[in-house]
């Protein structure tokens, strides 16, 4: 071999030598680093979930469909995403208090300050349109689920914050030794998404301009929309009638459209669009992940929206069960807040409005299955009421606060003076 060649060879050798070395270095210094993005074990990778390919056998009773369903692949794609584990393990006191009104960036910290205890664990588990991450949290040991979940409407930020302080304040308990809360947390576990909107939060409390991407649809049409009662997500679609639910983007015959659904994208005040494809926004897909996971475990699910003090509990075309243990629970917690219970006639099915998060949760809940004729979660009938409750745990949505704000002194009376806080502390010991 010529020297010229072994000489050229040993520069490869010590090139190679230099990038294994750099390599070594940055690994290192990543895991050094408090935020590292691990698989975990809890991811949702092998989610156990039979997709089928009937529709319902009274499919005549619906007058039209105006959005096409999720596609197979969506939805198995949701059944099989991994949710990124924030590996930190160096809890301090999380210093919180609604002291002030705090950017998303601000709560992704919150977040993963909760997830630093070793009774928690903060998971990234999507992203928004403007490419946010969003979060999921479980607290607790225990198999039987308390699933809560925020701000799935933009103007709703009081959730989100009234959420996160219960959050800090059970691992603080956790962490400071109080055995009533050890206890309660190796027998169960909190799951929840704080935000489920992440664009809208950000939005509504710092403005239009806060979105990155300029050619989102909310951007483009700014002039025209009033952002004090905004509910969309930054693509304009109502993230709470998104869902593939059995109901969603159609309505029966016999019936019109309830007046704040529109069939298109609006700016209009008050209307409110499904979106065109069922699960089309990767904040419906992110949560719903979240969801198929715990479903089955969970004990009560809560979904918290922020205008009128109101529970509303059961779903006319459901079984007689489940809306006979959701009335019962939504009884509960008015014991404690005082909020009017509303019940099977206050909502509608078949009127355009369904999709919600509600709906997806309680049609588990009662044995409804992805089908690939329709797109959409299935059963025998679209009005089922001896339909079977497999997994025995009531829905609602519970309206905190008057109206839509991003005053924080009012999220603080709320918890404290209004009964929610010692509403969630009690429902940790499954007790209702």
């Amino acid at each position: 071999m010529s020297r010229r060649k072994r000489k050229k060879i040993n520069r490869i050798k010590l090139l190679l030598i230099i990038i294994i070395v750099l390599g070594i270095f940055i690994y290192i210094k990543k895991s050094k680093n408090n935020d590292i993005y691990t698989s975990g074990d809890d991811n949702v990778d092998n989610i156990k979930y039979d997709i089928l390919d009937k529709s319902e056998s009274d499919k005549d009773i619906v007058e039209k469909y105006f959005m096409d369903g999720m596609k197979k692949s969506d939805y198995e794609r949701v059944l099989n995403h991994n949710n990124r584990l924030i590996s930190d393990n160096n809890y301090k006191y999380i210093d919180y208090d609604f002291e002030n009104k705090l950017h998303y960036n601000e709560l992704e910290t919150l977040f993963k300050k909760i997830g630093s205890s070793n009774i928690s664990d903060t998971y990234v588990i999507g992203s928004s349109v403007d490419k946010r991450n969003m979060y999921g949290i479980t607290i607790g040991k225990g198999s039987d689920v308390l699933f809560i979940d925020a701000n799935i409407h933009a103007a709703e930020v009081s959730t989100t914050l009234v959420l996160t302080k219960f959050l800090t304040d059970l691992v603080n308990e956790y962490e400071n030794g109080n055995k009533d809360i050890i206890n309660a947390l190796n027998r169960v576990k909190i799951v929840a998404i704080p935000c489920m909107n992440p664009d809208g939060y950000e939005v509504y409390n710092y403005g239009v301009e806060s979105l990155k991407n300029k050619e989102l649809w909310i951007y483009q049409n700014k002039g025209n929309i009033n952002f004090e009662n905004i509910k969309s997500n930054a693509n304009g679609v109502d993230l709470n009638r998104n869902f593939p639910t059995q109901n969603v983007g159609l309505y029966y015959k016999g019936y019109n459209l309830i007046k704040n659904t529109s069939i298109d994208k609006t700016t209009e005040k008050g209307k409110y669009f499904n979106g065109y494809i069922a699960g089309s926004e990767p904040e419906t897909r992110a949560s719903m992940s979240f969801m198929l996971k715990y479903y089955k475990d969970t004990y009560a699910y809560i979904n918290l929206h922020s205008q009128g003090r109101v529970l509303y509990a059961g779903k006319p075309n459901l079984s007689n069960e489940f809306n006979d243990l959701t009335k019962k629970f939504a009884n509960y917690i008015s014991s404690y807040t005082s909020y009017r219970v509303h019940g099977l006639s206050s909502e509608e099915v078949g009127e355009g409005n369904d999709g919600s998060a509600t709906d997806f949760m309680a049609e588990l809940a009662n044995g409804f299955v992805f089908s690939t004729k329709t797109g959409r979660l299935s059963t025998d009938k679209y009005i089922n009421n001896s339909c079977s409750l497999e997994y025995k745990y009531p829905v609602i949505t519970m309206e905190i606060t008057k109206t839509w704000t991003s005053d924080t002194s009012v999220f603080k009376d709320e918890y404290y003076n209004h009964g929610i806080k010692n509403m969630l502390f009690d429902l940790i010991e499954n007790n209702f």
